[in-house]
């Protein structure tokens, strides 16, 4: 009837958060092991070893109640946290991490957000955990963050769902979880928010303005963390928008040769030389 939460305040910028979570109700037609108790261990074992050990960001474990009824905790959390103000940066959320049907320890990443896809892709080499992806998020928890604060999550999961045998069935039971598949997967999780939590959050109200043919100028609000000594700007092509690289100190930049259908991207770097995990990007029309 309750969500759970807890609250690990950031040391550097705590205004700025990110959440980790899982949803410890289960389905009347089972008792949960897989759906969604794995992830809840996960969640648990995340909190345990990041309790001494806080972040430049703050971050929230939230374990929500009412996934199985239509995302109740989840829309909750979210509606709260927009109605407070709350910065919310970014969010992980796992649900059902315990099948394996063969020997190999392997995980669907399950995002809307590229940038913290390719940092669970990068977490998953520290460890046995194979990953895929897949852009999917829907009728998860996952889509009460999207719907309220859009691009923002990651996480891991099973994909597609029925592709456990036990979902939603009686023997949806401890017996039938990999516990090494949890605790790889745990680990993955561990190592991802410390880094987004870490790093500078994609900046803002990126526009790219100017004469066709002319210098194109590049403005964006200045990042929020404390901490930040500089952006990382790039442009280029649709199909290569990375090509052209600069650095730059204030939130603007003046890009020479540009040409509408380019696209500008640009990333925060703080002063421990961690660029943002996601670019912000915008087309010059």
């Amino acid at each position: 009837t309750a969500n759970v939460l807890a609250t690990l305040k950031g040391t550097e910028h705590p205004d700025i958060v990110y959440v980790v979570s899982s949803h410890y109700d289960s389905n009347a037609s089972g008792p949960g092991a897989d759906d969604d108790s794995s992830a809840t261990a996960a969640l648990l074992e995340a909190a345990r070893v990041l309790a001494k050990r806080p972040m430049p960001a703050t971050i929230i474990f939230a374990s929500f109640t009412g996934e199985e009824s239509g995302l109740l905790g989840s829309r909750e959390f979210v509606r709260r946290a927009q109605e407070g103000g709350m910065r919310l940066a970014g969010a992980l959320n796992n649900d059902m991490i315990g099948w394996a049907n063969d020997h190999r320890l392997d995980n669907t990443i399950r995002y809307s957000n590229a940038g913290i896809r390719d940092v669970q892709h990068a977490a998953s080499f520290l460890t046995k955990l194979v990953t895929y992806d897949a852009r999917y998020f829907k009728s998860t928890d996952a889509a009460a963050y999207v719907e309220a604060y859009g691009d923002i999550v990651g996480g891991i999961g099973s994909y597609p769902v029925l592709g456990n045998p036990h979902y939603h069935q009686p023997t949806d039971l401890l017996e039938t979880v990999n516990h090494e598949l949890v605790a790889e997967t745990s680990k993955v999780t561990v190592a991802s928010i410390m880094l987004l939590a870490s790093s500078p959050s994609p900046v803002r109200d990126l526009k790219a303005n100017g004469p066709a043919g002319g210098p194109v100028r590049v403005t964006w609000a200045a990042s929020p963390e404390k901490n930040v000594t500089g952006y990382v700007v790039a442009w280029g092509p649709a199909d290569a928008p990375l090509r052209h690289t600069m650095r730059v100190v204030k939130p603007a930049a003046t890009i020479p040769g540009a040409t509408p259908g380019m696209v500008v991207s640009v990333k925060a770097v703080n002063v421990r030389g961690l660029e943002g995990w996601d670019w912000a990007r915008t087309p010059i029309k």
